[in-house]
C-alpha cells in the first residue's frame, strides 16, 4: 500500500464503545490520521463547518442533530461513511451520497472494506486531471470536433446512451452518457440536479418547492426552461446557494 499520502478523519459518534472501536480500527491504517471527534450532531456540524476533513465517519442517530441533518446543512459534501445500528437507513445513506454504510456492531473486515473503497475513490479523483474552466467540451459531429465553451453550456440532459448539450445558441447531441460529461466538466460550475440532468450553476434563476420534497429549477435560458430536482440532489444544490 502507498502510505506517502495521509488522510484526515473526523469521527462523529455518541456511544463510547463504538467510538473507541472505530478509533482502534483507524489506528491500524497508516494512511489515516484522526483529526477530529464529536459526540453529538450539533458539535459535529460546527466542527465540519469550520474546516475540511478527508473522511468523515458519522453515526446517523446522533443527539441534538441527526447525521442526515448534519450532512444536509453542510455547504460542501465530504467523503462520508455512515454508521448505525439500524439497517433500514441504508438506502437513505446512499441517497445522500455516502461512500458506504456500516451496520453496528462493526467488524474489522467490514470496516476495512469501507476504507479501501474510500481510498480507491479518493485516489481516482486525485489522479484525474482537472478540467480547465476556461476551455470547453468537445463534441464530435461527422469528421469534426466542435468545442463548446463551458460558459456557454446551460445544461446537459440524458437520452439513453447519448446526451443533449443545451447551449445558449443551440443544442448538440453527443454520443456519451451523462456521467462522462460530469467527470470531465469543472465541478465548481456544473452540478447534477437529477439522474437525467446536469446544470451550469450560473444559469439557475430560481428554485421552487413543489410537492413531497421535490424542487423545480428555473433556468436563465431563451426558453426559460424548468427542470426537476431529484430529492437526493436537492440538499446539495441548496447548499451551493447557501439556502436554508
Amino acid at each position: 500500500m502507498d502510505t506517502d499520502q495521509t488522510y484526515s478523519v473526523f469521527i462523529a459518534e455518541d456511544e463510547m464503545p463504538a467510538r473507541e472501536l472505530i478509533l482502534d480500527y483507524i489506528l491500524a491504517w497508516p494512511e489515516l490520521r484522526i483529526s477530529g471527534i464529536a459526540k453529538n450532531g450539533e458539535d459535529a456540524f460546527k466542527k465540519l463547518s469550520g474546516r475540511t476533513y478527508d473522511l468523515v465517519l458519522m453515526d446517523i442517530h446522533l443527539p441534538r442533530m441527526t447525521g442526515i441533518e448534519v450532512l444536509e446543512r453542510l455547504k460542501v459534501m465530504p467523503y462520508l461513511i455512515f454508521t448505525t445500528a439500524y439497517e433500514r437507513y441504508a438506502i437513505r445513506a446512499f441517497e445522500v451520497g455516502a461512500v458506504d454504510y456500516l451496520l453496528k456492531p462493526i467488524t474489522a473486515e467490514r470496516f476495512n472494506r469501507s476504507i479501501e473503497k474510500f481510498l480507491h475513490m479518493r485516489r481516482a479523483a486525485c489522479s484525474r486531471p482537472a478540467a480547465d474552466p476556461e476551455a470547453g467540451f468537445a463534441v464530435k459531429d461527422g469528421g469534426k470536433h466542435y468545442i463548446l465553451p463551458y460558459q456557454d453550456i446551460v445544461s446537459v440532459s440524458s437520452h439513453g446512451k447519448s446526451s443533449v448539450i443545451h447551449t445558449v445558441a443551440e443544442d448538440h447531441k453527443a454520443p456519451i452518457i451523462l456521467k462522462k460529461f460530469e467527470e470531465k466538466a469543472p465541478s465548481q460550475t456544473f452540478v447534477r440536479i437529477h439522474k437525467q440532468h446536469i446544470v451550469n450553476l450560473r444559469y439557475i434563476a430560481a428554485l421552487e418547492y413543489y410537492i413531497g420534497g421535490q424542487y423545480i429549477a428555473f433556468l436563465k435560458d431563451e426558453d426559460e426552461s424548468a427542470l426537476p430536482v431529484g430529492k437526493k440532489y436537492a440538499p446539495l444544490l441548496k447548499a451551493r446557494f447557501n439556502m436554508d
